[in-house]
């Protein structure tokens, strides 16, 4: 293979190849250019390396790298991408495919991380050449033929759940609704939205809410409304008597949906607007197949009760290491025994 290493900031530059890669193989939303490019302009130290792999004058493996001291690297992982940024070919990585990433990466590299990688997409071998150590179990929910049977299925505890809420709305003649917005415009109001009601919330007190004026903020207006005007991004709502109580993030590629990020207004505890919404999300889906053509809606967080309560398929995602020396592996571990 043949290694070629350019500066972060030379992505544009190749970002088609990058596309085309990310289509052939793992064809995730957070892997196009428009995420990218605003992961590397608002969340990049500059540092980071650009590595390019080709054979036959095809490409075959893409990855951001970052240094992390002295001998070490690991892929570029901004927190608002799901999984590093490192894509390639074949789902099966081999020690000789990390062996010449070292070799091609500046200075001596004594250890490589390849942070959050998906088990779906990516396997790494022969096993005794790599360290892995779990991150979180993370999961996807198929979209079901029908509904209905799908719902059925479920089990009695969040079916009475699902079924409460809406009674006691009907009750309370409460107005129950949602809405999916998909203009670039549309969905820049929904990212205000969103960061108007986690500002509301405990993550305001931690300072991680978004808002308009900070860099997640931002990012995400630029990320998903350039991703909207290739009909790649939407956001949902869910209504009471109007009033919008939670949100989702969403961007898509081709038949897979993925939930970004998901907030909602905690004076809405009982009536469970979050978990509400992911209901009548599968629903819509399941319902318009052939107009919206989703048939898979990906979590890309921890795996919660609410997850497995959905019959979502679950899976891991692993932090990888690999050291190309030997000596180097074992005084770094020795070295963590000592410090842990």
């Amino acid at each position: 293979m043949n290694w070629l290493v350019f500066p972060c900031s030379e992505f544009p530059a190749h970002q088609s190849a990058w596309a085309k890669l990310n289509r052939d193989t793992m064809n995730l939303a957070f892997f196009e250019p428009e995420f990218v490019g605003g992961l590397i302009e608002h969340f990049f130290s500059g540092d980071e390396q650009f590595v390019l792999a080709t054979h036959n004058d095809k490409l075959v493996m893409a990855g951001f790298f970052k240094p992390l001291g002295k001998g070490r690297w690991a892929t570029a992982m901004p927190s608002q991408c799901p999984l590093g940024l490192f894509l390639h070919r074949d789902k099966d990585v081999g020690e000789e495919h990390m062996s010449q990433l070292c070799s091609a990466l500046p200075g001596k590299v004594l250890m490589l991380d390849m942070l959050q990688m998906d088990s779906k997409f990516s396997q790494f071998s022969p096993p005794s050449a790599f360290e892995k150590m779990p991150y979180i179990t993370t999961g996807n929910r198929p979209i079901p033929d029908d509904f209905d049977v799908f719902f059925k299925s479920l089990g009695k505890n969040m079916r009475q759940n699902y079924n409460k809420v809406i009674n006691r709305a009907a009750r309370a003649d409460d107005i129950l609704s949602f809405q999916k917005v998909s203009k670039p415009e549309q969905v820049k109001q929904a990212i205000l939205k969103y960061g108007e009601i986690e500002s509301s919330g405990w993550k305001n007190d931690q300072g991680t809410a978004i808002s308009p004026d900070n860099t997640q903020g931002k990012f995400y207006q630029q990320a998903l409304s350039e991703l909207a005007e290739k009909g790649k991004a939407c956001c949902w709502y869910y209504l009471i008597n109007q009033q919008i109580v939670a949100v989702d993030l969403c961007i898509q590629q081709d038949d897979c949906l993925i939930i970004l990020k998901t907030t909602y207004n905690e004076e809405f505890n009982k009536q469970s607007p979050a978990l509400m919404l992911k209901i009548e999300m599968i629903k819509y889906y399941s319902e318009h197949i052939a107009s919206e053509k989703i048939r898979n809606i990906e979590f890309y967080g921890k795996a919660m009760e609410w997850h497995k309560r959905l019959d979502s398929t679950l899976r891991e995602i692993e932090h990888v290491t690999y050291y190309p020396n030997a000596l180097a592996k074992g005084v770094i571990n020795l070295v963590k025994k000592i410090k842990g």
